[in-house]
């Protein structure tokens, strides 16, 4: 390589390390406003898991992405990597148990990613929750 191509690929890869560093201030960002709508809700009694909501925000997202040329796979795979991580922080805070006479609670599935994460919401709601998985047929 030469000089010029090594100092034009150097420019390029700061401003690849800038950009970086802007996502990671927006997801500090993202998740601290999660984190307040999670207060606003454990306030209001609301459950912190909106399904409508999380579905019509990545249905937009990937529209969006779209339109932009960016693979809307993508922005959903980055969007629910962001949520998945939002959930887990909230430990339990924002948790509520919606139906207190509800019996045991089965998540078939549960020991995978997805079913350990809805058993950990409902365990947190104040749910008892049994796992139902491929082993267990």
């Amino acid at each position: 390589m030469n000089e010029k191509t090594t100092a034009g690929l150097e420019h390029l890869r700061d401003l690849i390390d800038g950009v970086d560093q802007q996502l990671l201030h927006l997801l500090r960002k993202r998740l601290d406003l999660v984190a307040q709508v999670g207060a606003v809700k454990h306030a209001a009694g609301v459950p912190i898991y909106a399904p409508q909501r999380e579905a019509s925000m990545l249905a937009k997202r990937r529209d969006e992405a779209q339109n932009m040329n960016v693979s809307p796979q993508l922005i959903e795979d980055i969007l629910r990597r962001l949520m998945r991580e939002s959930y887990l922080n909230e430990k339990d805070v924002g948790f509520k148990q919606i139906k207190q006479d509800l019996g045991h609670v089965v998540v078939v599935g549960g020991q995978g990613k997805l079913g350990l994460l809805f058993s950990q919401m409902l365990v947190l709601s104040g749910y008892e929750v049994k796992s139902l998985d491929k082993n267990d047929w």
